[in-house]
């Protein structure tokens, strides 16, 4: 109540108390003006002799029939004027949205009008971009929320802030009970951290963990993608009742390992580049596909990150997704048409 008092005497004070509308009521029409009788008009004597003065004409009569419309027609205006007020001031009590017409900046925040009727909107309660003024708001339609209602003069203190947030809350529940694991959405990237991309759903976050990002190695998210990037994403998973949701771009992308069947297969003869040296010696043999080699045909000390080599495809394991690999020297040193290289060799009992 200590809060509703303090915006009732901050209203009160910063509302302009002109009669100029935007207007203390909604606007009705005027009831028909009677019959005017002939005025003569006010003259002081002038120090010369004065024309005679000039007397008004009489304004035309209203018909019985004229008079009544008029009269109809006023009242109908008071009384959907007055169902408008209602219908706001409830507002208040039922937390409903409602929407209106920014006009102009005053001391203090914004002056609104809400269907004909005077509001004040606080700064503290407006939602504008960072670093934006509050002027950026005049002119614009804008949900709000009513904060408190002064019956007597007709006037409302509301909130811009309070309603953004709940049309988000709003938007946010009705993407979660649509959104389900295995579907596509789009996706646009609003923020990059070390460990994956955040990408906005339309109303909802998802973090795309590096990953799953692309097939290919990544050093980090900005290989791949930027800030204000949209692509298709794959729903992975959804936990805590939604704070929680990983998605993953490369489920949307053309898979490698079908692109390039025909390089994996048992004895094919390819170059590769080193991607990384642990656990084991990694070779990627082409994009997003990636074999390791065994410490036994290769020691990672003898490589480096980069480096192009000729490996030989020993194995593919398509369920889980893993290629073994062995440089051509340690091939052939279990090749019988071969000859193996000298180390190999002197290794044998």
């Amino acid at each position: 109540m200590e809060h509703e008092e303090q915006i009732d005497e901050q209203t009160t004070a910063l509302v302009p108390q002109s009669d100029a509308p935007l207007a203390e009521h909604a606007p009705e029409p005027l009831a028909p003006p009677p019959a005017a009788e002939p005025v003569e008009a006010s003259v002081e004597a002038p120090a010369a002799p004065a024309e005679a003065p000039q007397v008004a004409a009489p304004a035309a009569e209203l018909s019985p029939d004229e008079v009544e419309r008029r009269q109809a027609q006023a009242a109908e205006g008071r009384r959907r004027a007055q169902e408008t007020w209602e219908r706001l001031a409830a507002a208040k009590d039922s937390n409903a949205v409602i929407h209106g017409s920014i006009k102009s900046e005053i001391k203090g925040g914004l002056l609104v009008d809400v269907e004909g009727y005077r509001a004040f909107l606080p700064a503290s309660q407006a939602r504008v971009a960072k670093g934006e003024p509050l002027s950026t708001l005049v002119g614009a339609k804008v949900p709000l929320k009513v904060l408190d209602v002064d019956e007597k003069r007709k006037r409302l203190v509301v909130s811009h802030r309070r309603a953004v947030e709940a049309e988000r809350r709003a938007t946010r529940q009705a993407l979660l009970q649509s959104l389900a694991v295995g579907e596509e959405r789009e996706a646009t990237v609003v923020r990059i951290a070390d460990f994956g991309a955040f990408v906005d759903l339309g109303g909802i976050d998802a973090l795309v963990p590096i990953g799953e990002l692309a097939f290919e190695r990544l050093e980090k998210p900005t290989d791949a993608v930027s800030i204000g990037d949209r692509f298709p994403v794959k729903i992975l998973r959804i936990e805590d009742n939604g704070k929680k949701i990983a998605a993953s771009r490369k489920a949307s992308l053309a898979d490698p390992w079908r692109d390039h069947a025909a390089l994996l297969k048992h004895g094919t003869v390819t170059e590769g580049r080193v991607v990384s040296k642990e656990p084991r010696l990694q070779v990627e043999i082409a994009p997003g596909v990636i074999g390791s080699l065994s410490d036994r045909d290769a020691n990672p000390d003898e490589y480096e990150v980069g480096e192009a080599v000729e490996v030989t495809v020993r194995s593919v394991d398509y369920r889980n997704r893993r290629i073994r690999l062995s440089t051509t020297h340690s091939a052939s040193a279990f090749s019988s048409t071969s000859f193996a290289p000298l180390g190999s060799e002197l290794k044998r009992p």
